[in-house]
């Protein structure tokens, strides 16, 4: 279930990363915004950045939080979709050792 974003500000409830089917999963709702007004990047440290800014009730509204993505979660298969006030990040686990036949030369 997503956290409301304007909730998360004024209580400082900060949502996190569910683990579903393989997969880490990050919601987050985000009434009256749309894909245009948000940034996000996962950075080298794995911090997921997410910055923005909207009119709400007639005044701009600024947002810019920082979450840890799970230590397991491989930031390159990142699949971000904003739809209907719900962000939702989608991030594959690592696969830790993965067999792998190696040829000799």
């Amino acid at each position: 279930m997503a956290t409301p974003l304007f909730e998360e500000i004024e209580q400082n409830h900060a949502p996190g990363f569910a683990e579903e089917d393989g997969k880490y999963i990050f919601e987050v709702e985000m009434p009256g915004f749309s894909k245009e007004d948000v940034k996000v990047n996962i950075n080298t440290e794995g911090h997921l950045n997410l910055q923005g800014k909207t009119k709400r009730k007639g005044k701009e509204v600024k947002f810019g939080h920082t979450y840890r993505i799970p230590e397991k979660a491989d930031s390159s298969t990142a699949d971000a979709v904003l739809k209907n006030g719900i962000f939702k990040l989608t991030l594959n686990k690592k696969d830790k050792h993965k067999p792998k036949e190696v040829e000799i030369k």
